[in-house]
């Protein structure tokens, strides 16, 4: 499979993740902390999606 595919893929798939949760958990708090909120919620995504792929890549 294509790295750079992947790579969208994970990117995609952390930016909408983060979105959602903090669209949907936390509406009546600042801009501020939203974004922040954000950052943390899209790299904790990840890096949970980077720890499944190598366990994947391990076990093929």
């Amino acid at each position: 499979m294509n790295y750079g595919l992947i790579a969208v893929v994970m990117l995609t798939v952390a930016i909408l993740g983060s979105w959602g949760l903090i669209r949907y958990k936390y509406n009546e708090k600042a801009t501020q902390v939203k974004w922040a909120l954000f950052v943390l919620y899209f790299w904790l995504l990840n890096f949970i999606q980077l720890i499944f792929l190598a366990l994947a890549y391990k076990f093929m």
